[in-house]
């Protein structure tokens, strides 16, 4: 998923200082959306940055549902197709200043589900997925008015169960499923919607995976091979080489989402074999793994995921 600006505003004033940055930071948080456990779910919860504590918010999706995906603003959250018995073209969210729920009239151009999402500052992806068959299209929202957007690109292999993770410029998307289980990096070049299709791909080839991203560098964790899978993979932006780190998730699963802070990055849900509630990560200076003790407060698999204060 995404990265977040850092703020930091101090105001000096008859000998008094206001530093916000504490509040600022403090109001960071990574948000898991849908899914499934049960049953269909709209749950959203997830976690704290500054202290790694649980989150759970009164927001719940408009539209329960499985299989969707996520991209955020600065502001608000959304949750794009997925599926509740039938493929869905549905928006739907969360709004970061007061935790309500939001419902945009937008819709995805194409209804399908199992895609992944990317975004700039300016515009949310959503690309590939699965109507029935698997999907090319890259569709999405504007954040600035929240209208439908459908840029002509699109991505090089038609694939589903695939994971999204952006750098300033770029948007890539990472395995999937095709005709096989695949290893491909596409994506979407944000300054003209142009089609990107990079030299590099995952270590490790895998599908129903999930995404997060530094500054530099983005990583795509766990999923499956066939089985389900501890690795972390991912793309260096600055060359658009493969890379490779050391660490793996805590737990092995696939079906999971994720977000991150500018420090770490954070997966959250998933299946083992039965829904997960667990939350493990990467950080991101050594690339060594982390095992917050937050967990999610409703496990489950095929989930997406948004945060606040970050692209």
């Amino acid at each position: 998923m995404n990265r977040r600006f850092w703020l930091f505003y101090e105001f000096n004033r008859s000998n008094y200082s206001y530093d916000i940055m504490g509040w600022i930071y403090a109001s960071l948080k990574g948000y898991f959306g849908g899914g499934y456990s049960t049953g269909y779910s709209n749950e959203i919860d997830g976690i704290q940055f500054s202290d790694e504590s649980a989150i759970n918010p009164d927001a719940e999706l408009s539209v329960a549902r499985l299989g969707l995906a996520g991209v955020n603003s600065t502001t608000r959250g959304y949750f794009g197709g997925g599926w509740t018995g039938s493929v869905s073209k549905e928006i739907d969210g969360i709004r970061f200043s007061n935790e309500s729920a939001i419902n945009p009239d937008a819709e995805l151009s194409v209804a399908r589900y199992i895609l992944a999402g990317v975004n700039s500052t300016t515009r949310g992806y959503f690309g590939g997925g699965t109507t029935g068959s698997v999907s090319k299209e890259i569709d999405g929202i504007q954040f600035s008015n929240e209208s439908a957007i459908n840029p002509d690109a699109e991505l090089s292999v038609a694939r589903s169960m695939l994971a999204g993770v952006n750098s300033d410029t770029r948007g890539y998307f990472g395995g999937g499923s095709s005709t096989g289980i695949s290893n491909e990096i596409d994506g979407i070049q944000f300054s003209d919607e142009t089609a990107i299709n990079p030299l590099a791909t995952l270590s490790v080839a895998r599908y129903i995976l999930a995404g997060v991203n530094s500054t530099t560098r983005g990583y795509f964790g766990g999923g499956s091979t066939g089985s389900v899978s501890k690795e972390i993979d991912g793309i260096q932006f600055s060359d658009e080489s493969a890379i490779n780190p050391s660490a793996t998730l805590s737990v092995a699963r696939s079906k999971l989402a994720g977000v991150n802070s500018s420090t770490r990055g954070y997966f959250g849900g998933g299946d083992t074999g039965s829904k997960s509630s667990e939350i493990d990560g990467i950080q991101f200076s050594d690339e060594s793994a982390i095992n917050p003790s937050a967990t999610l407060s409703v496990a489950r698999s095929d989930l997406a995921s948004v945060q606040s204060g970050s692209l």
